[in-house]
């Protein structure tokens, strides 16, 4: 009972390096932008030439420029979440980790200023799902299920947050399979790959 109650609570250790992650990958969230605007201008030309004109016309070019790139990059702005998961190991890591990183990345100068404390928190708790669903006894476990949960949660925000609802069907589908292979590939392997990199160097436990 004792043992199980000490991987419930947390240390100083664990709070320096919750710490260490926001403020590493806030500054890194900060740098994402540029990705992201390199995205939209070149998926400009590309969403003129693939799209459906019809659809274009609906939605406009421009929106279905920013809506294709925020898909396509949305994984590199939730990693904070499932590293804190894996090398912190309890309850509220992912969520306070992700939180943390987005206000950092407020505070450097993001563009999208106190909205980043919101994207933070709802993409932390859509990552804290995950990790939450094996009970935080499974960490690997928990870091693919979170790029599933993570992934319903943060698309569901911007689903009703830019009224998906409007949108062809066929439209959306595509934004929520191009998020959910952004967040595996960002914050499920490369994730994995910084966790088994780090665990190999005896960096963490």
């Amino acid at each position: 009972m004792t043992a199980h109650t000490s991987t419930k609570n947390w240390r100083i250790r664990d709070v320096i390096l919750i710490g260490l992650i926001g403020v590493i990958f806030g500054i890194l969230f900060f740098a994402f932008g540029i990705p992201w605007n390199t995205m939209v201008s070149l998926s400009g030309p590309l969403v003129s030439l693939v799209s459906d004109q019809s659809l274009a016309q609906t939605i406009g070019a421009s929106q279905i420029s920013e809506q294709v790139a925020t898909a396509a990059t949305i994984g590199l702005w939730v990693m904070a979440g499932p590293i804190a998961g894996m090398i912190i190991k309890k309850p509220g890591a992912s969520l306070l980790g992700e939180t943390l990183a987005a206000t950092v990345e407020m505070a450097v100068g993001s563009a999208w200023g106190i909205s980043d404390i919101l994207s933070g928190l709802i993409q932390g708790a859509g990552t804290e799902a995950g990790f939450a669903l094996t009970g935080y006894k499974r960490p690997f476990a928990g870091l693919w299920l979170s790029t599933l949960t993570s992934t319903v949660i943060t698309f569901g925000f911007t689903y009703f947050q830019n009224s998906y609802n409007r949108f062809p069907i066929s439209y959306t589908l595509s934004l929520f399979v191009i998020s959910y292979l952004s967040i595996l590939i960002f914050a499920g392997i490369v994730v994995y790959l910084i966790y088994t990199i780090l665990k190999k160097a005896k960096l963490i436990k």
